[in-house]
């Protein structure tokens, strides 16, 4: 009889359980691969695309006084409101259009809006529009702004950006003709007062926004001899519901806005905006006086109230500061290095202040009834300009 040698047993039953599995090897062997090159290209742009700023120390210095109001001409006031998200880019199609945000600005006395959508600079047919973008898309919001900007740019650091980097997006941005803010400092504390401390590119901070007041860090940025500005906005998402139940929308937008949580909120607009001189409505004019530091930083109490009034401010040739204002305030305060108060004037609508020798700053806050003001610096300088 001849011997059967059996074959090699195999368990069909098994084979059918590994073979699927080995699916789940690639999917990991693939998703390790794709976090490997976002890894690798996240190392190379934090080491490639950075700017080293010197950046001053020491307080401001000299005989001379800059006063950014002393041109300031005529009685009115402009409002301006610089940050406002529309739906134009493609993730946020129920947020509203640029004509129902401008629309409704104007209808609260605003003169003029910058339209700042992430990531892109959004066109409209208003030639007086003013032009922006507000960039980052990362988790921790560490966004920054861009008033007057010719065209936006990709985020190059979706995860990780050191301080290096962001000097590097930042002088990108003025080099792009953009008048660049750091936003909601507050929000996920995205922005420390150390941090902005150590960075540079930027000539304004987001004081009074909607996600957290801080006046405070202009006075450690002050002290370092650093003449950045306050700013105040909205930082317009949705308008409160007696605004949008007016609006001609389409069903599916209004289905979006309820299920997010949108719908039936009083809202925080038309309550932050600056204040510019009268006239001072464009584009153009507006980049003037911001650059130039020539405007008031406004936060209403509520909404419906009456715009309080912004004062002038000039510096006669003894360095005594003069405010005079229509408006009579609860209090006019005179801050100086450090956050120091110098002086408080209670119940008035006229205040003077001498600068000391030991003052290299003073702003300036009124406290009106229905809403706060803040002033940009008057400092020293070293140069012969007139005040």
């Amino acid at each position: 009889m001849l011997l059967n040698v059996p074959g090699v047993f195999v368990d069909t039953d098994k084979q059918m359980v590994l073979r699927p599995s080995l699916w789940k090897y690639r999917y990991l062997f693939v998703f390790v691969s794709l976090l490997g090159i976002l890894t690798i290209y996240q190392l190379s742009v934090v080491l490639l695309l950075r700017k080293s700023i010197d950046l001053p120390s020491s307080p401001f210095q000299g005989t001379k006084l800059t006063n950014p109001y002393q041109n300031w001409m005529g009685d009115g006031q402009e409002k301006i409101s610089l940050h406002a998200h529309s739906n134009e880019v493609w993730f946020t199609p129920e947020r509203h259009t640029i004509s129902e945000i401008q629309s409704e600005y104007k209808k609260e006395g605003f003169s003029n809006v910058a339209i700042t959508d992430y990531g892109q600079v959004s066109e409209t047919e208003n030639p007086n529009y003013i032009r922006g973008f507000e960039w980052g898309q990362n988790i921790k919001k560490r966004h920054l702004l861009a008033i007057g900007i010719k065209k936006s740019f990709y985020d190059y650091f979706p995860v990780y950006a050191s301080r290096e980097n962001l000097n590097w997006v930042m002088d990108r941005m003025k080099k792009l003709g953009g008048y660049v803010i750091i936003p909601h400092p507050k929000l996920f504390d995205s922005f420390s007062k150390e941090e902005m401390s150590s960075i540079g590119g930027f000539q304004a901070v987001e004081v009074y926004s909607p996600f957290g007041d801080d006046t405070k860090v202009l006075d450690k940025l002050l002290s370092q001899g650093r003449n950045v500005h306050c700013m105040a906005s909205d930082d317009l998402h949705y308008f409160p519901e007696n605004s949008i139940k007016n609006f001609d929308q389409p069903t599916w937008k209004d289905i979006i806005q309820t299920l997010g949580n949108q719908r039936g909120r009083k809202g925080e607009s038309f309550l932050r905006y600056i204040v510019t001189a009268e006239g001072k409505t464009d584009q153009s004019y507006v980049l003037d006086s911001l650059y130039s530091g020539s405007f008031f930083c406004v936060k209403k109490f509520f909404q419906g109230a009456e715009d309080p009034k912004v004062p002038k401010i000039q510096v006669t040739k003894n360095n005594l500061i003069e405010l005079d204002s229509k408006e009579r305030y609860l209090e006019i305060r005179f801050i100086g290095q450090m956050g120091e108060v110098l002086q408080v004037n209670p119940d008035t609508n006229k205040a003077t202040y001498e600068f000391q020798e030991k003052d290299s700053y003073v702003r300036l806050e009124m406290v009106a009834l229905t809403g706060s003001i803040l002033s940009n610096a008057i400092y020293r300088n070293q140069s012969s300009e007139k005040n």
